[in-house]
C-alpha cells in the first residue's frame, strides 16, 4: 500500500516540478526571469545557457527531494505521511524560491552590463476594439455546474435516512478510517457548500480573464492581440474544467458517506484528480506560454524586435510583484510563469482576490468548532 501512495504522490509532485523547471520557457521573449529584455537577446547564447541552467537546477533538485520524498513514505507512518507531504512542499517551493532570486539577479546585472536602449522612443500598443471581442467563455457554462450540484444534493437528500448515525469523515494514507463524526445535516452536506463556493471562484477567475489588462506587441499588434485572445479563450476553457473535476472529487467525498466503499478508493481518487489538473495545466502551459506567445508557430515564438518597447521594470518587485499606483488596471498578466496576477498598489484587486479565501477560511474555521 506504501507503494501505491508513493506512485499516486509521485504522479502530483512531477508535473509541479516540471512547471517549476520549466518557468523560463513559458514566459514571453520580451521579459526574463523578470526583467525585461529586448526580445532580440531572448536567444543569445548566454541566456540560452542560463535558462538551461535553471531548469537543470531545480529539476535535479526536485528530482531529489521527491525520491526523499518517496523514500520516507516507504518507512513511515499515515500520520508521519502527511508531515513530510507537506514539508516536501513547502521545500520545493523555498528551493525554487531562492533559486529564481539568484537567476533574477543575475539578469539585472546583465542588462546593467549592456548599453541601455534608446529612451527618445517608447512605444504601447492599445486596442480600443479588444473588449468588444469574446477573450472568454460567458460564465452562463457554470450553470452546468450548477446543475452538477443540485443533483449531487438531491442524491445525497433522497439517500439521508439510510445514512449510519456515526459517520467517517476522515482517512489516512492507506485508507483507514480516522476520525468519525455523528450524522447531521451540515456535515453530509458541507461538500455541497464547498462545491458553491468553489464554482463562485472560478467564476471569478474566469471574469477576471476577460477584464485583466491587455498586452500587445507594439510591433505585431494584430498578431500578439489574436495571439492574447486565444490564450484567454484556452485559459477560460481549462478554468472551467478544472472547476467541474473539482466538483466531481467533493461529490465522490460525498457519495463515500452513503455508498460502501474502500477507504483506499478515496485516497486514491482524492490524489488522482488533483494530478490529473497539474497535468492539464501542464500541458496547456507549454502549449500556450504566456499571454499566448507559443500560440501561432514560429512567428508567435520569435516576436519581432521591441527597441521602442516600454521598460517598466521599476514597477515589478523582484520581478513577479506588480505595484504600480499610477496604473488603473486591477489584475495584468503575471511577468514570471503562466497566468494573472494583481496590481499591489490598487486596494480593491486585493479585495477581489481575498475575499474568496477569507470566505472558505471562515466556513472551516465554523465547521471546525461545529466538530
Amino acid at each position: 500500500m506504501h507503494f501505491g501512495i508513493a506512485w499516486l504522490v509521485a504522479i502530483i509532485f512531477v508535473p509541479v516540478i516540471v512547471m517549476l523547471a520549466g518557468l523560463p520557457y513559458f514566459t514571453r521573449t520580451t521579459n526574463h526571469f523578470g526583467v525585461s529584455i529586448d526580445s532580440r537577446h531572448f536567444h543569445d547564447p548566454e541566456l540560452q545557457s542560463m535558462r538551461r541552467r535553471y531548469a537543470w537546477w531545480n529539476g535535479g533538485i526536485g528530482a531529489a527531494l521527491l525520491i526523499a520524498l518517496i523514500f520516507g513514505i516507504q518507512r513511515t507512518n499515515a500520520t508521519q505521511q502527511g508531515l513530510i507531504i507537506i514539508g516536501y512542499a513547502l521545500v520545493l517551493i523555498a528551493a525554487a524560491t531562492v533559486s529564481f532570486i539568484v537567476y533574477y539577479n543575475k539578469m539585472k546585472r546583465w542588462k546593467a552590463a549592456r548599453p541601455a536602449e534608446s529612451a527618445s522612443a517608447r512605444f504601447i500598443a492599445v486596442d480600443t476594439s479588444f473588449r468588444n471581442r469574446k477573450t472568454t467563455y460567458s460564465n452562463g457554462w457554470y450553470l452546468i455546474h450548477l446543475a452538477f450540484v443540485a443533483l449531487c444534493f438531491g442524491i445525497t437528500l433522497w439517500n439521508y435516512d439510510r445514512l449510519p448515525d456515526i459517520l467517517v469523515t476522515r482517512y489516512d494514507m492507506q485508507g483507514n478510517p480516522t476520525e468519525t463524526q455523528p450524522k447531521t445535516y451540515g456535515n453530509v452536506f458541507f461538500p455541497n457548500v464547498i462545491q458553491l463556493i468553489q464554482i463562485f471562484i472560478f467564476a471569478s477567475i474566469n471574469t477576471i480573464i476577460r477584464k485583466s489588462k491587455q498586452q500587445i506587441d507594439a510591433n505585431a499588434p494584430e498578431q500578439s492581440r489574436e495571439q492574447n485572445i486565444r490564450f484567454r479563450r484556452i485559459w477560460s476553457l481549462v478554468i472551467m474544467i478544472m472547476g467541474f473535476l473539482m466538483l466531481v472529487l467533493f461529490s465522490l467525498i460525498q457519495f463515500f458517506l452513503i455508498f460502501p466503499f474502500d477507504g483506499t478508493v478515496l485516497v486514491t481518487v482524492s490524489l488522482t484528480i488533483p494530478a490529473l489538473i497539474l497535468i492539464l495545466v501542464l500541458a496547456v502551459s507549454f502549449i500556450t506560454g504566456q499571454g499566448g506567445s507559443r500560440l501561432g508557430g514560429a512567428s508567435a515564438t520569435n516576436e519581432k524586435p521591441v527597441a521602442g518597447a516600454a521598460d517598466d521594470d521599476k514597477h515589478w518587485k523582484l520581478g513577479s510583484i506588480y505595484y504600480n499606483p499610477d496604473d488603473p488596471s486591477l489584475f495584468i498578466e503575471k511577468r514570471v510563469g503562466i497566468g494573472w496576477t494583481i496590481n499591489a498598489a490598487r486596494p480593491m484587486a486585493w479585495v477581489v482576490m481575498l475575499a474568496p479565501l477569507l470566505l472558505v477560511g471562515t466556513i472551516l474555521v465554523i465547521a471546525a468548532i461545529k466538530g
